[in-house]
């Protein structure tokens, strides 16, 4: 009976081991990095638009060469929108939205992240990352096109986390942020997606295993600049209840939340007039 205590005591100590093993190795090797920013199958052959544009290859590194775009109106820019997309939005999927922004005299930027689109290098891991969206944020702000002009700090989705940090770091160089379909936390919504990689009985670890570098929920108390949340009330891939929670953790003086319907980060076409004049109130 002896032996059979000690092997069970034995036994529990190892696996007690290996599963404080498994959630250090997780935690700081970045795994759920990997899982978060590396994107499949959405690659395009060449740049091309229809949109008057000049186009940006930056080396951060000798193996990490940064895409961005500046889509321009036909006349003098209203304004600049910095642009934080979603995963799996990269430059020729997200201008249609560039469209019916430069058609109202808005100049947008965007970019493409580590490893996604013409970008190059390894998206691993979020610290890098983050450095690269200032990076990108401050050698567009050098350009002569958007020196002078307003600039506004837009993000969908996952891109809302970086237009946060973005805002919160850069708060004395912007007018205002608007953020669409985000979320408040990664561990928080990590918790939504356990079940995609088979850990649904297991969520109450995520914010254990995932690395919380974007902490919008903190980030947003750093803003002294007007803030736009905008949720939809349907949306099915970020709860509607992170972007509420995001919201409430800001200074409700300065912020306002704009409640939609429709699916994830579409309320630019849905909402189109009511939409745009959200980004000319910013400006005027």
């Amino acid at each position: 009976m002896k032996k059979f205590i000690k092997f069970t005591k034995v036994t529990v100590l190892l696996l007690f081991l290996v599963l404080l093993g498994s959630i250090f190795y997780i935690r700081f090797s970045r795994y759920t990095d990997t899982l978060i920013y590396h994107v499949n199958g959405l690659e395009y052959e060449s740049f091309e638009s229809n949109i008057p544009h000049k186009e940006y290859y930056l080396e951060v590194d000798t193996n990490t060469v940064l895409h961005g775009v500046l889509f321009k109106p036909k006349n003098k820019p209203i304004g600049t929108i910095i642009h934080h997309a979603g995963k799996g939005m990269h430059l020729m999927s997200s201008q249609p939205y560039y469209k019916l922004l430069t058609d109202r005299g808005f100049q947008v930027f965007g970019y493409e992240r580590r490893d996604f689109g013409k970008s190059t290098g390894i998206a691993d891991n979020s610290l890098v990352l983050k450095e690269d969206a200032l990076f990108m944020f401050d050698t567009i702000l050098n350009d002569t096109a958007v020196q002078g002009t307003a600039i506004i700090i837009w993000g969908q989705s996952l891109g809302g986390a970086f237009a946060m940090m973005n805002a919160a770091e850069r708060n004395d160089k912007i007018t205002g942020v608007i953020v669409e379909g985000t979320f408040n936390s990664f561990p928080d919504i990590g918790k939504e997606y356990a079940r995609a990689i088979n850990m649904e009985n297991f969520k109450w670890m995520m914010p254990i295993l995932m690395n919380n570098d974007f902490p919008a929920e903190k980030e947003i108390q750093k803003i002294n600049k007007p803030i736009l949340v905008i949720h939809s009330n349907t949306d099915e891939q970020v709860p509607f209840k992170l972007g509420k929670k995001l919201y409430k953790a800001s200074d409700t003086l300065q912020s306002t939340f704009w409640e939609i319907q429709g699916k994830h980060i579409v309320g630019l076409f849905d909402y189109e007039e009511e939409y745009i004049q959200k980004f000319v109130d910013f400006i005027e």
